[in-house]
Formats: structure tokens, sequence, C-alpha cells
């Protein structure tokens, strides 16, 4: 445990020292000296608890080596731009949520993604609102704000490949009549008019064959919709920042990218976000089913608002540090939590379970992520609830980084699966 105000010097494989300052549990300051007395460098970032949270990473320090994971059954989607650089030059992964904007740069050394920093940072000052709460920013504050968490993680990256939210688009499994995989793109657009409740004008396109029947002759095909406005916006913002656009994806295939192990088979991703939870069960390394409730971090704080009769920002840092292990002077904070997250809970236990009978096939575990996932006392209560296998999403086990660094990104990871998968997809790219 981290005293209140401690200075840590680790040594770099006799190459340096690594000097870090954490005041209060948090990484405030660090400094790289070279082991030759050559040129000092010295990062410092600065914790607002009212804005944002970052962490500088030397990479030249003692790295804990993981195996890249190139996840290559993930279909490519909206490629935007051109790859003109290789992901050396250091590559930024963005998740603009309704609550917070998530960086992480990776950085590729000897063939693997390593971690150079990260960030994330609360919107809701942005818009005079209480953190945690949801934002509609229009694209000169997100410009604002994103400039504002690249300036303060320190990063340096240029390239750029975001991730476009499960809200801002639409994506479902679809069954063509045909095997002739020549024909699947022009019968696309008239299959996508039964599933897209809107106007085609109105979205972009993009599809991936998943499976053949050969006796019924159909094909089974991933259909994924971006609503126009949306990546408009996005892009916008990327530019108004003065990013280069490599790539950009739906956030379902990032988080895929960034949790998923080679060796899953059918598995159950619960993205917990700030104003929704969605539910992907993935089989094989493909989307299987998608599914969303109401359910929220929002929610979850506006229930304990009103029950214990407290502002929004007293009742959201009631809720983070109890969570639904509760209070024992209070009972009525665990009442509360599970009162609220039992309805969407529920539901998505529903839906894996017909799944299931559908399919004839077993979800063998299930995994959370997102800033909700890190509720205190959510996993064991869903492993109980669902009655199967349920951990922590863990993104930075496909990159390297400081090993000293190993509990804090476990801690923080779920918040940062999708912008770490988001950032990987620069290194598949650069494989392809």
């Amino acid at each position: 445990m981290w005293a209140y105000d401690e200075r840590v010097t680790m040594s770099s494989r006799g190459c340096g020292r690594y000097t870090v300052r954490i005041i209060g549990g948090v990484i405030r300051s660090t400094r790289y000296e070279s082991g030759d007395g050559g040129k000092r460098i010295s990062n410092t970032c600065v914790h607002n608890a009212y804005k944002f949270m970052v962490c500088i990473i030397v990479s030249d320090v003692r790295i804990k080596r993981h195996m890249a994971f190139d996840f290559s059954s993930l279909t490519t989607l909206l490629k935007s731009g051109t790859n003109t650089r290789s992901p050396k030059a250091g590559v930024l992964g963005i998740d603009i949520g309704s609550s917070a904007i998530k960086i992480v740069q990776l950085k590729d050394v000897k063939g693997i993604p390593t971690l150079e920093t990260y960030g994330e940072l609360q919107l809701g000052p942005y818009e005079g609102v209480d953190l945690g709460r949801g934002t509609h920013l229009p694209p000169l504050k997100l410009i604002e704000a994103l400039v504002d968490i690249l300036r303060e993680a320190g990063a340096t990256g240029q390239d750029v490949v975001f991730a476009l939210s499960y809200n801002s688009s639409f994506t479902t499994t679809i069954t063509v009549p045909t095997l002739d995989q020549e024909r699947i793109s022009t019968m696309i657009p008239i299959e996508a008019r039964k599933y897209i409740p809107i106007s085609l004008s109105k979205v972009t396109l993009d599809w991936s064959p998943l499976s053949t029947h050969i006796e019924e002759k159909t094909t089974e095909v991933l259909l994924s919709a971006i609503y126009n406005e949306a990546l408009t916006k996005y892009e916008a913002v990327m530019n108004g920042s003065e990013l280069n656009i490599l790539a950009n994806e739906i956030e379902i295939f990032s988080t895929m990218r960034s949790v998923l192990a080679p060796k899953d088979t059918v598995v159950a991703i619960l993205d917990c976000g700030a104003s929704s939870t969605r539910l992907y069960i993935v089989r094989n390394g493909m989307v299987g089913k998608t599914h969303s409730v109401l359910l929220s971090g929002v929610e979850l704080t506006q229930s304990l608002e009103k029950e214990l009769g407290v502002e929004f920002k007293k009742a959201e840092q009631t809720k983070r540090t109890h969570g639904i292990v509760g209070d024992v002077e209070d009972p009525r904070i665990q009442k509360t939590l599970i009162s609220s997250l039992e309805r969407g809970l529920r539901e998505l236990h529903t839906v894996i379970t017909r799944y299931e009978e559908a399919e004839k096939i077993h979800v063998e575990k299930i995994i959370l992520s997102g800033s909700g996932a890190m509720l205190k006392g959510l996993v064991p209560y869903i492993q109980d609830m669902f009655s199967r296998p349920t951990s922590l999403a863990d993104p930075f086990a496909k990159v390297a980084y400081p090993a000293f660094l190993e509990d804090a990104l476990k801690a923080t990871g779920p918040s940062l699966a999708v912008a770490t998968g988001v950032a990987l997809r620069a290194f598949q790219n650069n494989k392809n």
C-alpha cells in the first residue's frame, strides 16, 4: 500500500532510475534519470479529482512482457484515412463516452505493443454538471476536452484509431439467401431495409460473412450500420484536435479485441457504461448476439440520490465507496443498488438463456468491462446470479508495461477496455 506521500525509485536494468512520486495513493509525477549521467527526462501528471485521471509511463523501464493478441477474425469496419505510419511512432486509441473520454497510447517495441501513457477525463465539468452524469457536448467542447486530456497525459502520438459508441450504431446478424459471396454485396442493401429502422441514406453499412448453410443455400452475415451524423461528429473532433485518423470501428469490436483470449469459445461480455449496459455474446471470435438495457451508472447514482435524500455528487461518492457490499451503518445503500441492478441483470440473464437454448450451446463465462464493472461486489453478485465464472476485463494483458504498475492497471483496466482495444487495431492493421 502506497504511503500518503512517497517517492519510489526503481532501476531499469542498469540503464537508469525511474522515480515515481505518489500522494494519497495517486501517481503525481514521474522522473527518469539515465544511468550514464546523460539527459534527464521529467514527465509530470497532475491528478484533479474533479476533472481527470492520468498516468505517464516511460517505456524503457523494465517491462512485463505479454504476447500480443491478433484477433484476426474480427471484421475490419469503416476504414478512414491511410495507415502511413508504423505503430513504432505511437498510436492513440480514443474512446469518447457520455460521461468521460479515455485514451491509451501504444508503441511498437521490438514487435510488442507497449503502453506509453493512458488517461481518463470526466466530461461533466465541460457541461457544468456533476461528475458521473452523462453529457451531450457539441464538437467544439469535445475538442477542448480531448486536447486537455492529451496534454495532461503527455500523449505524443498523432495517429489515432477511435471507437464509435454502441448507441451510434446498429449491429445484428441476418440471413442472406445465397452462398455466392459476390451476390451478397448486392443483396445487403435490400436485406438491410428489413432490419434497419431508418433510411439507409442516413447510415454507412458494412458487413462480414459469418457462416454458410449448404442445404438451405444461405449465408449468415454480421451487418453493421453507423449513423452518418455520429460518424461526421467523431471525425470533426479528431480533425479539430489535429489528429491523423487511421481507422475507426464500433466499440463492441474494440472490447472484444482487448478482453478475449484465443482459447475463449463462447463468452458473454457485459459492458457496464454510464448510460447503459450492453451484452455481447461472442462465439468463436464472432458476435452471436447483442442486447442493451437501460441499466447504467447514472441510474444507480440517481436511485441512491432519491433514497438517501442527498445530492447527486454525494450519491456518486457513496456508490463508489461502498458499492453493493454496502455499509453496515446504512443498509439502504446495498438494498437500493441491488434493487436497481436486478431489473436489468435479470433481462440479460433471460437473453443469454434463450440464446443458449436456440443455439444449443453453453456460454462458458462472463467478462465485465466498462467503468461500471468496478462497482464493489459486482463480480461475485453476477457470478451467483448467472451461475457461471465471472471476472473483470484485463485489457492490458495484451500489451507490455512497467511491472510495478500491474496492480494499478488491473484496477483501471475494465474502464479502458475500449480505448486499449481500439489502439490495438493499429497493430492488427500493421500485420495485415
